[in-house]
């Protein structure tokens, strides 16, 4: 429990379990209340006109703002707000038989003896406390959760339910009766990758510059140069909103849509004026959803984006993160490494790994068949153990390089769904998709796919009793009894005995012998 307000004997460990033991519990860090500007008593004089409705909103209000220090004390909601919640009974009455308000009774500090009711908010969802409670709450509700019932479950809320929409984690519809938006889970999500090999500016990288050696002007020496104990302040980095790519990103989405770089997810810029995304007019805003059927209206062309998507950049809505960028420059420094082990090696494989063009590949299979491609030369090979154990190394030292998990992660774009180009192709394409087996059969004719009299189902093809599943003939197995062995040892060498060891034989064999005793 906090003991941010005096309740020393509260303290964890002055709090035994059954057994007589210290509890070992995860206490919530409290954040400590800052100090009004006025005093308890200044306050209670401007609310004293107040009726209790109002009252009971200012305290819920404050609580909310403060869920994070837990249970407050009476005292202390008067010293914040000037309600004495033990004088005016009506509403301390009223907070008890609120759903949003937790009350939890305990000892006074003054006098232990005594029982204290302390007030605290609780969310709908008061179970959610962090960005994985809040998936994991929103997937649980399989016919949808509205918005509002889960900006209040913990500081910074907002933010997260932000993020799981842009990065599309959970799917969102506006619900025009109520003004609210209804959050549902969106299940396993189709990425695919983006042509073109995504970087950040040069200018971008730097996170700081070299300390160039200031005059000292307090002593009037310009010679003399600051101590490095008191070094000149270093250039803040600015925001990275613009990438790189080296194939153009207009065929493959649009403004609005969702795309990941650096494990990192924006939306295609689509701001029209400098400010934040809530700044932004409504048509200047980006869809809820991650995947757009048309472009966003051709008033923000004319109005101007502040970002330009061109065939060289991809604007993005917010900035890059730390983490984002540094897993894009180990990408590059990832491809830079594996081109110069590289250089001489003739296979289709170079050219998917190190190309600006999506594949769906497995990365390890590409780095296996990376690691054993040819070596062009035109010198004789060479079969000494020495440039053997050389070759094996660097194949081994190709191998290690390509199966880099930063070289296939963050290379490349990624995005929800097909790209524009493949879906535009579709939708032009869909009304000629044959919808009965009538149509299928003309054209299957027309291009000479089928014979004008042969059926379209061809006969089952009937399985031999004497082959396997792949066709080929069955092994015929011998089976002989177990201490089985000849008795009539006496026959031995005699020409009565060569004729049954003879019909031993075939019984093994699996072979008839004999007319059974016809």
């Amino acid at each position: 429990m906090s003991n941010t307000y005096g309740l020393d004997f509260l303290r964890t460990e002055h709090t035994l379990n059954e057994y007589g033991e210290q509890k070992q519990e995860v206490v919530q860090s409290s954040a400590p209340v800052p100090l009004p500007a006025q005093t308890g008593d200044e306050l209670a004089a401007e609310v004293a006109h107040k009726p209790d409705l109002e009252k009971q909103f200012d305290v819920i209000h404050f609580l909310q703002k403060h869920r994070s220090a837990g249970c407050l004390a009476p005292s202390v909601i008067y010293e914040r707000t000037g309600i004495d919640l033990i004088e005016d009974e009506s509403v301390a009455h009223m907070l008890q038989h609120n759903p949003k308000i937790r009350v939890e009774q305990v000892p006074d500090p003054e006098n232990p003896s005594l029982m204290i009711a302390t007030y605290a908010y609780q969310a709908k969802y008061n179970h959610v406390r962090d960005r994985t409670t809040l998936l994991a709450q929103i997937n649980r509700c399989k016919n949808g959760v509205p918005r509002r019932d889960l900006d209040d479950a913990y500081d910074g809320v907002e933010e997260h339910l932000d993020a799981l929409i842009t990065a599309g984690d959970v799917l969102a519809i506006n619900n025009t009766e109520d003004k609210d938006k209804i959050l549902f889970p969106r299940g396993e999500a189709f990425l695919v990758e983006m042509d073109g090999i995504v970087g950040v500016p040069e200018e971008e990288t730097k996170e700081s510059i070299e300390p160039q050696p200031q005059p000292n002007l307090a002593t009037g020496n310009p010679g003399q140069v600051v101590s490095s104990m008191n070094p000149p302040p270093a250039k803040r980095k600015r925001d990275v909103f613009v990438l790189n790519v080296d194939v153009d990103p207009r065929s493959q989405i649009r403004r609005g849509e969702a795309f990941q770089v650096g494990g990192q997810w924006f939306r295609v810029s689509s701001a029209v004026r400098e400010g934040s995304l809530k700044d932004q007019p409504v048509r200047a805003q980006a869809p809820l959803s991650v995947v757009s059927l048309a472009d966003l209206p051709k008033r923000n062309e004319q109005d101007g984006y502040i970002r330009s998507l061109n065939d060289k950049s991809l604007p993005c809505d917010g900035s890059l993160n730390s983490s984002a960028m540094g897993n894009v420059k180990k990408a590059k420094e990832a491809r830079e490494r594996l081109f110069k082990l590289a250089h001489g090696r003739t296979s289709g494989v170079i050219s998917q790994l190190l190309g600006s063009h999506a594949h769906a590949s497995n990365p390890n299979t590409l780095a296996a068949s990376f690691g054993t491609a040819t070596v062009t030369s035109r010198k004789r090979p060479n079969k000494s153990t020495a440039m053997n154990s050389a070759r094996k190394q660097d194949a081994q030292k190709a191998q290690q390089a390509a199966s880099d998990p930063y070289l296939s992660l963050y290379s490349h774009a990624r995005r929800h769904g097909c790209t524009m180009d493949v879906r535009q192709m579709y939708l032009a394409t869909r009304t000629e998709v044959p919808v009965g087996e009538a149509e299928l059969k003309r054209l299957m004719v027309e291009n000479k796919l089928l014979e004008p009299g042969e059926k379209m189902r061809r006969p089952r093809l009937q399985k031999k009793s004497n082959v396997d599943n792949d066709g080929k003939p069955k092994k015929r197995r011998y089976y002989e009894r177990k201490n089985q062995r000849m008795t009539n040892t006496h026959l031995d060498g005699t020409e009565i005995g060569a004729v049954l060891r003879r019909a031993t034989e075939k019984q093994k064999q699996g072979e008839a012998v004999g007319d059974g005793g016809m």
